[in-house]
This record gives structure tokens, sequence and C-alpha cells, in this order.
């Protein structure tokens, strides 16, 4: 044998590295393991699992800022509206503004408590979702550099002229609805009679708009002119106005934060600290205006904005995942059904007068917590938490949740793209939503969005072959 043979070198167990995602997401486990046997032996109070939960749902953002790309993933803005709408009730007791801040109070004229052991409960599932979420965003990251755009300058033209000519339509259908809404008590009757609402204008003027939305996203996203971008995200959303008029904010200010996204993707700056702030502040603002132009729509020269008291309304879906876990054995039965009639929810006009038990959950809550605020348009929205737990218990959270974590990673994924980006956009408002909204309404709206799609495809096959298309320079790309 020959003393120059070679020989395979198996490295030393101990000279391999752990990844620095597994010690992220055992250490969390493990705190979270702790934290959960010092409550059952009474070791924590529901006070101070509170505390550790905020504490431990702050520190997920800051790491999935830190360690997914500044923004350039779609965890980060997940996990802040699910700070926001499952955890500003906790965030304004740690700030001294909520002293019982897992009381359910929603539709109720006096709060009531769950129970220790459900409080714990539901701080358990929130901290195990956002966690659950998070690893498979973690475990699966690798970074990518904005690419050219030039395959689909070429449909650019053609965007602009479908996105002019459905503009009006959209800017009157939108006036119809606010003049009905005034007619028929306000933001309520969206709820109370929504097909009344949506029949208020002739079927061609409902349908046309809805070609303005995949197309004003489709511009945004493929649109490196920045001027240009913002300009037509000026046209869109000052059309879009008068839905906030109205009291609706939800849809508005969830495209925003997918348009940000997408503003970021597109970007290979660093994000200055202070302007994401700014972002913040303007859309807090701006969102709490409408909730008391909307609940007050007489008083509007009065108008103060108290941060504590915001963050506590916007918390209140925290409830809905406390009434489910409280009384589970009430919502059990229909668990299964609630995410297969999600899927209508962007095709059937959904109201008080169409409710049936077992349908929906944002339904199905409001009617156990007072169902004469319900009959007058009332409700509580949902939570894609809640609903995993009418599923499975604590075991469909940690299961549903790594699956949205999974589903966000691909969206991360499918942004490498042109095409994918446009997919991501039009679907992550529905998917920011969660936290407040539906498991499945994402998907719902994705499926009417993409006939709308189909339908735009074919008209840009006609458009291309009855108008000769001539290669133009390239224009300047702007990165920043």
């Amino acid at each position: 044998m020959s003393a120059s043979a070679p020989t395979d070198v198996v490295p030393a167990y101990e000279s391999e590295s752990i990844p620095a995602a597994a010690v992220e997401v055992l250490g969390y486990l493990s705190v979270v393991a702790v934290a959960t046997l010092a409550f059952l032996i009474d070791w924590l109070t529901v006070n101070g699992a509170v505390v550790l939960t905020l504490a431990l749902l702050t520190m997920l953002i800051l790491l999935s800022w830190a360690h997914l790309g500044q923004g350039r993933h779609p965890i980060f803005l997940f996990l802040c509206t699910l700070m926001l709408f499952q955890g500003g009730r906790l965030l304004a007791y740690c700030l001294s503004g909520d002293k019982d801040p897992l009381q359910v109070r929603l539709m109720q004229p006096s709060a009531f408590s769950i129970g220790r052991m459900n409080e714990g409960v539901v701080l358990l599932c929130l901290v195990l979702s956002a966690v659950c979420i998070y690893a498979p965003c973690r475990w699966n990251y690798t970074g990518f550099r904005p690419r050219n755009n030039a395959p689909v300058r070429q449909y650019l033209p053609y965007l602009y002229f479908l996105f002019i000519a459905t503009l009006p339509i959209q800017l009157f259908k939108n006036y119809s609805y606010f003049q009905w809404a005034q007619k028929h008590g306000g933001y309520m009757s969206i709820y109370v009679s929504h097909a009344s609402l949506a029949s208020s204008v002739p079927f061609l003027v409902r349908v046309v708009p809805l070609i303005c939305f995949p197309v004003f996203v489709a511009i945004f996203v493929f649109e490196y002119r920045k001027k240009r971008a913002y300009l037509t995200a000026v046209l869109y959303f000052g059309a879009a106005s008068l839905i906030l008029l109205m009291g609706a904010r939800g849809a508005f200010f969830s495209l925003v934060l997918a348009l940000w996204y997408v503003a970021r993707v597109k970007s290979t700056r660093r994000t200055r600290i202070i302007r994401l702030i700014a972002f913040a502040v303007v859309l807090i603002l701006a969102a709490d205006a409408v909730r008391n132009l909307r609940e007050d729509p007489d008083n509007t020269s009065s108008y103060s904005f108290l941060p504590l008291e915001f963050l506590t309304l916007q918390g209140i879906s925290i409830d809905v995942t406390s009434t489910v876990v409280a009384y589970h054995k009430y919502f059990a039965p229909y668990a299964w059904s609630y995410p297969l009639n999600e899927l209508q929810n962007a095709f059937v006009a959904i109201d008080t007068e169409n409710y049936r038990r077992g349908k929906l959950l944002p339904y199905d809550v409001p009617v156990l917590l007072n169902v004469n605020a319900f009959n007058l348009g009332a409700g509580t929205g949902g939570s894609y938490v809640a609903e995993a737990y009418a599923i499975g218990g604590i075991i469909g959270v940690v299961v549903i949740s790594l699956l949205v974590g999974s589903g966000l990673h691909l969206l991360h994924v499918l942004s490498r793209s042109d095409f994918g980006l446009l997919l991501v956009a039009m679907t992550l408002p529905d998917v920011l939503l969660m936290p407040r909204g539906e498991l499945l309404d994402w998907l719902s709206a994705l499926l009417k969005n993409g006939i709308f799609i189909f339908i735009i495809w074919f008209g840009w096959i006609f458009y291309d072959f009855i108008t000769p298309i001539t290669p133009a320079a390239d224009p300047e790309l702007d990165q920043g």
C-alpha cells in the first residue's frame, strides 16, 4: 500500500458548529417550557406571564429584522401585526395602560375573566405560534439581490392603459358605496346588509374595478422608476380614500404594508430606523383617525391621539382567542367547517342577514358574546390562533403555525422573481390580517384575483396583437 494513498478524513463531532437558527429556536422553546412549568406550579403569576410573553414577542420581531434581511422577509410584518392585534393589550398593560389585559371585554357591558389556567393557555398559544412561525423562516433563510426587471417592462404601457381606464370606475363605485353607507347608518351597515350595499351599484361597476387592484400592484412591482410608481400609488389610494371615510381600514393599511415590503425587496439600501419609526407612526395616526371618524363622525374637531387607548383597542382581537380557549367545546364541532367556508368569503356577501352557526368563526364569537349587538352590526373579527386552537388545541396551534411559517418562507422565495413578487404583493395584505382575520381568507382572495389576472393576461394577448411594440431604451434604474 502506498503511503501517499488518499484517506477519508472524518471531522471530529466537537468541531462541527451548531447553526445559530437552531440555538435561537431551542433557546426560545426552553424558556417557554421553563415558564410553563413555573406557571403550573404557581411560581409565575399571570401578570408575570404577560410580561414574559411580550418580551418574547418583541425579541422575535427584533431577531426577524436583524437576521432576515431588515424587512425583506414577510415574517417581520407578520410578527408586527401579531404583536399589534393579539399583543396590543399586553403592551398597554406593560405601559400601565391596562390593568387586566386578559379579561374579555369585547361586546361586553362588563369584563369577565376566563380563569387563570385558560389565560395561561392563551399566552402559551401566542408564544408557541410566534416561535413556530419564526422557526422555518429563520432556518431556511437565504438573502437575494434585486433582479433585473427588463423582461417585464414591456407590460407597463398596457398596465398603465388599464389602470387609467378602470380607476374612474373604481372611484365612482367607492363614492356610491360611501353614499349608501351614509344613508343606512354608517360603518355598521356594511355588516348588517353587505348584499344590499353591493347591489347599490350596477354589476359592471362592481366587476370592472376588481381589475384595477391587480393592475395597480403589477405596476408598483414592475416599475422601477420611483416617481411613476409612487404617483400611481397616490392615485390608487386617493380613489380608495372614500372607503376610509366609511370606516373600513383593514384592507387599506395592510396593502400599504405589503407595498412597503415590495419596496424593501426592490431596494438594496439599508433602512434607517428613524424613517421606519416615522412610517409606523404615520400609519398608526391615520388608522386611529379613521377609527375616531367611524365611531364619532360628527365630532372631528376634538380628535386627540391616545397611544395606550390605541394599543388597547387594536389588541382587542386577543378576546377572540380567549373566547375560543374558554369555550372550546362550543366551537370545536365546527372547527373544520370554518376554514372551508372561508374559501367563499371573496365571492359571497357576508352579513348578519345570512348568519348560520358553524359557518364562520368571526360570526359565531360575537353571537356567543352578545347576540343583540351582533344583530346591530357589531363584530369581533377573527384570529388564526383561535381557529387553530379550535381545530386541535395547543397541538393544532403548533402544527398550523409551522405551516404558516413555511408559507411565509415560500412567499420570500417567490419574491426573487418579478411575477413571483406580484403574486406575493397580492397575497400579503390578507396574510398580514390573519391575527385579526381568518385562516384561509388569503386563499379566497387569491382565487378571486387569479380570475382577473387571467382576464388581464388574455387582454394582453389581444393588446400585443393589435399594437406594434418597439423596444425602448432602458430607463435608468433607481435601485434605492
